[in-house]
């Protein structure tokens, strides 16, 4: 008898827990954080920091700075080296803490977003496309051996904010004259004025480097700026073809 008032309390409390309501702003958290519906972007960033471990662990076996850039950056340019390939998913040389941690930010934010517009296999080869032009143009361009992991992040910012302008503008919600500045449906309006802002903004911020207002390599400028266009453009070129 005990035993059955004990259980029939375990239902009830189980279901005044499942009657509680959940919180949207806590659910778009921890959608994010656990990578639900984000699995190729999960593997893309799973990969890019196993890789930047491997370039990282490369220096403690005694590699020379030639033989380094031969297989990780495009140093020989434009012969053919599996720098060209791996440099796509690779970094500076000694790798720069901040962009890799930039990239992967972009990556989680921006190639997760997209990936609820495009499938899995979608995402992946998008990224290693527009890294590999992003590397290619910057590299012919310039001659100078240049990296392509930032490019090919930065095409899905150029993506989602075109895509939710072209696809989306109509189901945007962007005025919050209705809500408090905490709500949830202010802070999605928020997040969704700045997604389709920062594409713009990191766009003239990178020509403002490209002019020598804000000091850079003239390589990662347009290998960024050549990601970014990419981004867009394949966005509207899908509306256009749907």
């Amino acid at each position: 008898m005990e035993s059955d008032c004990r259980m029939a309390g375990c239902n009830v409390s189980m279901k005044h827990i499942e009657a509680l309501p959940k919180l949207p702003l806590a659910d778009d958290l921890y959608r994010l954080l656990t990578f639900r519906k984000r699995r190729a972007t999960q593997s893309l960033i799973l990969t890019i920091l196993l890789w930047y471990v491997l370039q990282i662990g490369t220096l403690y076996f005694g590699w020379t700075v030639k033989q380094w850039q031969w297989l990780f950056t495009t140093a020989s340019f434009p012969a053919l080296s599996p720098g060209l390939v791996f440099a796509i998913i690779s970094h500076g040389l000694p790798p720069n803490v901040a962009h890799i941690l930039g990239n992967i930010a972009f990556l989680w934010l921006f190639a997760g977003e997209s990936e609820q517009h495009m499938s899995g296999i979608e995402v992946l080869w998008f990224f290693v496309a527009a890294a590999l032009v992003a590397v290619t143009v910057s590299s012919s361009v310039t001659g100078q051996s240049t990296l392509g992991a930032s490019g090919g992040a930065l095409a899905f910012v150029g993506f989602y904010g075109a895509h939710l302008s072209l696809a989306h503008r109509e189901g945007l919600k962007l005025d919050t004259n209705d809500y408090g500045p905490v709500q949830y449906e202010a802070l999605r309006a928020y997040w969704q004025g700045a997604v389709l802002l920062f594409p713009l903004g990191f766009g003239m911020y990178l020509l403002g480097q490209s002019v020598g207002f804000f000091p850079t390599g003239n390589a990662d400028v347009i290998g960024h700026l050549v990601g970014l266009a990419l981004g867009a453009g394949y966005a509207v070129g899908r509306k256009c073809v749907r």
